[in-house]
């Protein structure tokens, strides 16, 4: 699809002897979201934005090095070898290398010559950087202004890391203005390169405009327009983001002196064989360890990472060095809470700023990216059957109160407990909501332009076409449809929730026994199954048919409990 982004001017940050000013250049095409207020701790918010900047242009991706010039000159190298071998005299010999040490001097003089053109050539390269390059290859961040917040989304360049940035209104000393709504941002490189001239003594307006920053010049205002294609994948991203969160990830809370080490230890060290991945080592009642592999250094983390969970775990992730973007955060950071999915799954990173809160999620690993990559965290999400209407109200509910709970909401639209986070999940998944981790809220987002419609609601609800299922799904209804399901036992567990074991039968004939354990809130702990599908993949390709088989049956027991 096609999004388009107009801007009137560029964002931009002008600073005196004693005021910054921080003006954001918005989408005018987009609903007018505008705020403007004075920044009580500048330097705060220019640590959390310079964090946020940093993971939109971070690629960890492996990419092969261009080695066509050390080509070039292995093959100069070689055509000089065999022209020495038809030299048999050393006065001939004596002769080649006086001429080779002339040419050398001849290039020295033409690198000399040449230096204003190659210092040309530099500067456009630099302007088509920061011009051409953003307009391509980087997606401006989605923000949000909420009654009790302004919030900065965004994906990195590989599209393995997800970041939000959620600004308190107590960070602001005086708010003049705001009103409520989504829209794009233009950041660019320039401003980032800006922000480092925000101090304290000076006192910073924030600023973003609903018309953008116009810049005056002698043909009138000035305009900056993109016009991207934007794959339907960008919006799965976000989807595969909110799925995750959903899910009941086991929680750790780290002092920033831990966060410290384990990117000074990244620092110091590079891997060079596998495995590289990090090894969280969870004991009840003792601090947590992490071991990095495969030198197998195990850092104990402080008294305040002591594990409270029921038993012990050992859980790895990949793609540590994403980590590194935190960096300008540790200084300012007051707590760090940590959320793993499970081995190989995805993480979330939840910095405690005080005013400011910064969420970094992070793939399973670097190239199973959030938009492309192969887990499927959106089949685990609860979801009942919802009617366009019941839909319609929960978005109007949500709209109107910009943020709260799944409970609030339910008493709010007189739906079912399960029946409205159904309908949050179909929200989140169109690009309507999104679900805030650290503030454990679901929010109202819009993704896109266009206004939410029944039209829209209808085709949200309505069952993806078998073409568009994956064969687990395809494979889990036939199982469900068919009676193949039994939930053989649904007991309490300690934390509250339950653990549900059931016997399934695949679509092979066999038997199988999947078991899935949910939280207090419902939502999915852990899943897994006896199937070799499971024992090869475990859940980083997403669940299997039989997991998805019990999902539906355990869904189906929920809709008549939520009805009763």
């Amino acid at each position: 699809m096609i999004v388009e982004f107009k801007y009137a001017g560029q964002s931009a940050i002008t600073s005196g002897l004693r005021s910054t000013d921080v003006r954001f250049a918005t989408n005018t095409l987009r609903e007018a979201a505008f705020f403007k207020g004075t920044l009580g701790n500048p330097l705060l918010f220019r640590e959390a934005l310079a964090a946020l900047y940093d993971v939109v242009v971070s690629d960890y991706k492996y990419h092969p090095r261009d080695r066509l010039a050390f080509k070039a000159w292995m093959e100069a190298q070689d055509q000089k070898f065999l022209a020495s071998l038809a030299v048999q005299g050393a006065a001939a010999r004596q002769k080649i290398v006086e001429l080779e040490a002339r040419r050398d001097e001849l290039d020295r003089h033409r690198y000399d010559r040449l230096k204003p053109f190659y210092k040309a050539r530099q500067q456009y390269f630099d302007w088509v950087y920061y011009h051409q390059y953003e307009l391509n290859y980087l997606f401006d961040p989605v923000i949000t202004v909420h009654p009790d917040q302004v919030f900065f989304e965004a994906f990195s360049r590989d599209e393995s890391s997800y970041a939000r940035l959620g600004a308190k209104y107590d960070l602001f000393e005086k708010i003049d203005a705001f009103e409520c709504g989504t829209t794009n941002i233009d950041f660019s490189a320039k401003l980032h390169g800006e922000l480092d001239r925000m101090r304290t003594y000076r006192r910073t307006r924030f600023d973003i405009d609903p018309s953008g920053f116009t810049v005056a010049t002698d043909g009138g205002a000035t305009h900056k327009e993109k016009k991207i294609d934007l794959p339907e994948s960008w919006v799965k991203g976000f989807l595969q983001v909110h799925s995750t969160m959903s899910l009941g990830m086991t929680r750790l809370r780290l002092d920033p002196v831990d966060l410290y080490n384990l990117m000074r230890f990244l620092k110091r060290h590079r891997a060079k064989a596998s495995p590289r991945a990090m090894r969280w080592e969870l004991e009840p009642g003792k601090p947590v360890k992490v071991v990095m592999e495969p030198w197998e250094n195990a850092i104990e983390l402080s008294p305040a990472t002591v594990f409270d969970g029921p038993k012990k775990a050992s859980i790895r992730t990949w793609g540590r060095d994403r980590l590194l973007t935190l960096a300008r955060l540790i200084p300012v950071a007051q707590k760090v809470d940590v959320y793993l999915a499970g081995m190989g799954l995805p993480s979330m990173y939840v910095v405690d700023l005080g005013e400011i809160s910064f969420t970094l999620g992070l793939s399973g690993w670097t190239d199973n990216d959030w938009t492309s990559g192969t887990q499927k965290f959106d089949l685990l999400t609860r979801r009942l059957p919802v009617s366009a209407v019941e839909l319609t109200s929960t978005y109007e509910a949500l709209k109107k109160a910009r943020y709260a709970t799944d409970v609030a909401l339910s008493a709010e639209t007189n739906l079912g407990v399960e029946k409205t986070r159904s309908a949050l999940s179909y929200l989140c998944q169109i690009g309507r909501g999104m679900f805030d981790l650290g503030g454990g809220v679901f929010r109202h987002r819009e993704l896109f332009n266009e206004p939410f419609t029944v039209k829209e609601a209808v085709a949200a609800v309505k069952p993806a076409a078998p073409s568009q299922l994956t064969s687990e799904e395809k494979a889990g209804e036939s199982i469900f449809a068919s009676g193949g399901v039994l939930i053989t036992a649904r007991r309490p567990v300690s934390t509250g929730g339950y653990k549900i074991s059931g016997s399934v039968k695949g679509t092979n004939g066999q038997r199988v026994r999947p078991v899935l354990t949910v939280d207090a809130a419902g939502h999915i702990v852990e899943a897994t199954c006896s199937c070799a599908f499971f024992t090869k993949y475990g859940l980083t390709k997403g669940p299997c048919e039989h997991v998805m088989a019990l999902r539906l049956g355990h869904m189906s027991r929920l809709e008549q409990e939520d009805g009763a």
